[in-house]
């Protein structure tokens, strides 16, 4: 649905608008909450706010354009943070395709294209991003085994997608990638040796749901990705969306990744599901309120 027609009085008229088909319509509301998400699919919004991130994939649906964000804009809606765009350490290079993260909590390691770990992998995403940025190449593999695709049926996906690596031996899984075999396989009984005493004194990684000593192996090839904005409208406690000169713009609510100031720099995850409700839920409240005392 693209919107024609948005004007300062909103949710005072209607606001005209185009669906697919062509056709226009008026929608007409009392209220109106914005829930359109983030610009995280938006390439020239990207460049103007963190330049950096020119030529990065995006692991956002091609709807994440910033719409919303836009059309509270023009109506002097304050904007907030638009320069906290969050990358995601492990997407497929060229693809946007996500890696959760859960594939390293349950025990899959990072090596650069030497074979090498180089960072605690559960740290922080910016963290992780910014040191796998740092490596040859800038790019970085997933390295696990059977025990871990049995533990994490989310990885079935990925083979689905024919994305992963393997091998039978690391020697094999080390051809497979084009890695010196004797380098990865130095790297991963390193790391056993480490998950076994539950120490890793070369990161300090403190999570070790697996020990990498027993194989088929597979790698995913990883690079950071376009994630999260964190940046939107600013709303206040109530929802409610501010202008630029701090007073409340009547009638109007944001929640979601269209709204800022939330998660500051860096959102931690799963945090935006509990934006979401929490804020969704609070702006619908405040609304039928006043609804019902004829504001």
């Amino acid at each position: 649905m693209a919107l024609l027609e948005v004007g300062p009085g909103m949710g005072q008229q209607p606001i005209k608008a185009k669906g697919k088909d062509g056709n226009v319509f008026t929608i007409d509301a009392k209220k109106v909450m914005i829930t359109a998400g983030g610009f995280g699919a938006n390439f020239d919004m990207i460049k103007h706010y963190d330049p950096k991130l020119i030529g990065f994939k995006t692991t956002n649906a091609p709807g994440s354009l910033g719409e919303g964000v836009k059309m509270a804009e023009s109506i002097n809606a304050k904007l907030v943070d638009m320069e906290y765009i969050q990358i995601h350490p492990t997407t497929v290079p060229g693809k946007g395709i996500l890696i959760t993260e859960g594939v390293r909590g349950d025990g899959a390691i990072l090596v650069n294209e030497q074979g090498k770990r180089f960072i605690n992998e559960l740290l922080t995403r910016d963290v992780v991003s910014q040191n796998i940025l740092k490596q040859p190449n800038a790019h970085a593999y997933v390295i696990f085994n059977d025990a871990l695709v049995k533990q994490n049926k989310t990885i079935d996906t990925y083979f689905k997608q024919k994305l992963v690596f393997e091998g039978d031996s690391v020697e094999a899984l080390a051809a497979a990638i084009k890695m010196d075999p004797k380098q990865l396989s130095a790297t991963l009984s390193a790391y056993t040796g480490y998950a076994k005493a539950n120490k890793d004194t070369e990161f300090g990684r403190e999570s070790f749901k697996q020990a990498l000593d027993t194989g088929k192996y597979y790698a995913i090839e990883v690079t950071p990705g376009i994630y999260h904005t964190m940046g939107g409208i600013a709303i206040n406690t109530k929802a409610q969306v501010i202008d630029n000169q701090g007073k409340v713009i009547p009638n109007l609510f944001a929640a979601g990744e269209a709204a800022g100031g939330v998660h500051g720099a860096n959102r931690l995850g799963g945090n935006s599901l509990a934006d979401i409700v929490t804020f969704g839920r609070i702006g619908a409240d405040e609304a039928v309120k006043e609804i019902k005392a004829g504001k």
